[in-house]
């Protein structure tokens, strides 16, 4: 089968492998809730297919998604093959970041990763500015989507920051019930989860729009 004809298979696998691993996570809530994971990795056991399922399908399967995406049009293997490496790397991540790092609390690491994500955030958003200007004004309603999806984006994870550590001590649990954060740190995850909402809405419309911009771009949209 043509690599472009695959596309929308593989894309269609991922969808459905994502969806699967949350609903899986629904009807283990109880055990979740209830016992460590470290336990639950005991019981189901390392190659139990549910919580391997639950565990890591829906980043694969999101992975999956987007190289159907990609090779739903002309891609080069060399870019198949980049994309493939670094979906199997961040799907790993839940497992390979602590085994390389540790599981302790690091000031130094969360330190040093909260710089870096400041700095790349200036950065994207200087970088975004000058490809903005450099846009006809009828294309830059997509851009400016885009950028809209960047700030919730970056303000999502300044209160992620903000829930893990101070004020909120999530990752203290006694910490946090000492200083009785509990009800802030809530407040808080109901503020991220709407910014991810607004950040994914903003950036589907704004590549939706730059997709339409560019069939008007091409002369191939319909007359009226």
């Amino acid at each position: 089968m043509p690599m472009n004809r695959s596309g929308p298979w593989l894309f269609a696998m991922g969808a459905l492998m994502a969806m699967t691993s949350v609903m899986l996570g629904n009807s283990m809530q109880e055990e979740l809730r209830s016992l460590p994971v470290d336990t639950l990795m005991l019981q189901h056991g390392s190659a139990s297919l549910k919580f391997l399922a639950f565990a890591f399908g829906f980043p694969l399967g999101i992975g999956l998604s987007l190289l159907g995406a990609l090779t739903g049009s002309e891609t080069s293997r060399g870019s198949f093959w980049l994309f493939l490496c670094v979906v199997i790397v961040v799907t790993s991540t839940a497992s390979l970041v602590p085994a390389l790092w540790g599981r302790q609390l690091s000031s130094m690491f969360f330190g040093k990763g909260g710089y870096s994500i400041m700095l790349l955030v200036l950065g994207s958003i200087w970088y975004w500015g000058r490809y903005r200007a450099r846009l006809p004004q009828s294309a830059r309603s997509a851009v400016d989507l885009q950028g809209m999806g960047y700030l919730c984006f970056a303000i999502a994870v300044w209160n992620i920051c903000g829930v893990a550590t101070m004020p909120s001590f999530a990752l203290e649990p006694g910490k946090m019930l000492a200083m009785e954060s509990q009800a802030f740190a809530i407040g808080q995850m109901k503020a991220i989860m709407v910014l991810f909402i607004l950040g994914w809405l903003f950036t589907l419309l704004g590549l939706r729009q730059a997709g339409k911009q560019r069939v008007v771009d091409s002369g191939s949209a319909e007359p009226g």
